[in-house]
């Protein structure tokens, strides 16, 4: 797991590699002392850190390193599933691009799952291959990437890249979704989406919908299909 807000997630009291090095002694009791500190610092170097700075506190890290010690402190283990919780929300643009760059080189090198969770489209667009739309902590949508972003079938997705401009797209007044998201603790009933949905029909106000199959192999949650 990869959380968001790496000074949040790491202990200003631990040195960086003292809490990548714990991980290890707590889910791998059995390695020695000195192999658990070979792979701390070798893991700090796949991410882009100099070993040398195992020693420091996070707080002496700038926030695009604080991040990249957090996805070495996941990867320390050889997980086959990391779960990226807005790994760059906290971070700038530029250094948000070398994270993320990082991240899929990893992938690729390592041939692990990245699950990511985020709202920014442009996050998705750099590095996912699938994506998964929720609202009101419901999927509504899911497919290839590519298929989605070019022809969304639930009125939430669309109306997500709608709200969003396009450097080299044609040049539109962007969309805004309206009223606000519901209170889950009460949520509506049928569709969840249904009180901002422009395309919304009589049956969504009392019936939620089931996730069917689409043409292209993806899933859509609407009363539409």
């Amino acid at each position: 797991m990869i959380f968001q807000g790496a000074m949040n997630a790491l202990n200003p009291l631990h040195r960086v590699g003292n809490q990548i090095h714990e991980v290890i002694k707590i889910h791998e009791p059995h390695v020695s002392e000195e192999e658990g500190w070979e792979r701390v610092l070798d893991v700090l170097s796949r991410v882009g850190i100099d070993p040398s700075r195992a020693k420091d506190y996070p707080h002496q890290l700038s926030g695009g390193m604080q991040q990249r010690a957090l996805i070495a402190l996941s990867l320390v283990n050889n997980p086959d599933i990391i779960m990226a919780d807005e790994p760059v929300t906290a971070l700038d643009v530029i250094v948000q691009s070398q994270v993320l760059k990082e991240m899929k080189s990893l992938q690729g090198q390592l041939g692990l799952s990245l699950i990511m969770i985020t709202h920014d489209l442009s996050v998705i667009a750099e590095i996912c291959d699938s994506l998964a739309v929720m609202y009101a902590g419901q999927i509504v949508e899911y497919g290839k990437l590519r298929n989605l972003f070019k022809e969304p079938r639930h009125p939430y997705t669309e109306a997500l890249l709608n709200s969003f401009p396009s450097i080299t797209g044609v040049k539109k007044e962007l969309m805004e979704i309206p009223g606000a998201p519901p209170d889950l603790l009460n949520p509506p009933t049928g569709c969840r989406f249904h009180p901002r949905c422009m395309k919304v029909m009589d049956i969504c106000l009392s019936e939620d919908p089931k996730i069917v199959s689409t043409n292209d192999k993806g899933y859509v949650a609407c009363h539409l299909y």
